[in-house]
């Protein structure tokens, strides 16, 4: 069950980096975006909190989902 738990966890971490490269990629664009006179700086800051928000929400779930995963496999 521990073994079981340490898998659940890696999987976790996994989809955290997951999720943090795509906010990465999707910054970028929007930095992009930005430069090439596609938006302005005020759309700039609203894309990039939206998509902290974003994240940071995924984030959470996948924190909870390990969470419940762990209880589980040790009540097992």
């Amino acid at each position: 069950r521990r073994e079981l738990s340490k898998v659940v966890a890696k999987y976790a971490e996994s989809a955290r980096i997951s999720v943090r490269n795509i906010r990465r990629d999707a910054l970028e664009k929007t930095k992009k975006l930005e430069k090439d006179g596609g938006c302005s700086k005020d759309d700039l800051h609203r894309f990039t909190a939206q998509i902290q928000k974003m994240t940071d929400e995924t984030i959470e779930k996948v924190d909870e989902a390990l969470s419940s995963k762990s209880k589980e496999l040790t009540t097992l």
